[in-house]
């Protein structure tokens, strides 16, 4: 992607990968490859799109959307989901410090809960629709600047414990 996109601003790069590879499973069921891979996608994915697009989004001063989840506050730790949790509180993090690292060059970072969607992930009985969700975030998305930079919000902009 990277490539085909030289010499090419990016004003708005949306960080959407995500996997809940852990859903259901209990203590006993965590092997580490799905730590591996959860991380891969939920993390490290997410920083080294960025980081390949820096070029285009410092030509644009552009804006970095992480999508992360509610599930990453230390304030919802009820337990279980540990690998989801753990890689979108490190996808939060990951968030925070690219907003610091990449202010001085007009770029600013958001990292935002979807909220509970009805989607294949959240179920049928989740609060929000897929149209609600991305009319909260298209919101958002414009509303991000640098006096926002590294907010953590949720989709209808409500500020988010981290």
């Amino acid at each position: 992607m990277a490539e085909g996109l030289v010499g090419r601003p990016v004003d708005l790069l949306i960080c959407n990968a995500g996997v809940y590879l852990d859903k259901g499973h209990d203590i006993d069921g965590f092997p580490a490859d799905m730590w591996a891979q959860s991380f891969a996608t939920n993390v490290t994915g997410v920083f080294l799109t960025v980081q390949a697009l820096l070029p285009n989004l410092r030509a644009a001063q552009g804006k970095v959307v992480i999508l992360s989840s509610q599930m990453a506050s230390h304030t919802r730790a009820p337990g279980g989901s540990y690998i989801y949790r753990a890689s979108k509180a490190a996808a939060l993090n990951l968030g925070r410090n690219l907003a610091t690292d990449l202010r001085a060059d007009g770029i600013s970072v958001g990292i935002y809960h979807p909220g509970w969607v009805q989607t294949d992930m959240g179920g049928t009985q989740a609060e929000i629709t897929v149209d609600q969700a991305t009319d909260g975030l298209l919101c958002r998305f414009e509303s991000l600047s640098l006096a926002t930079t590294g907010c953590f919000e949720t989709w209808d902009g409500q500020p988010h414990d981290y």
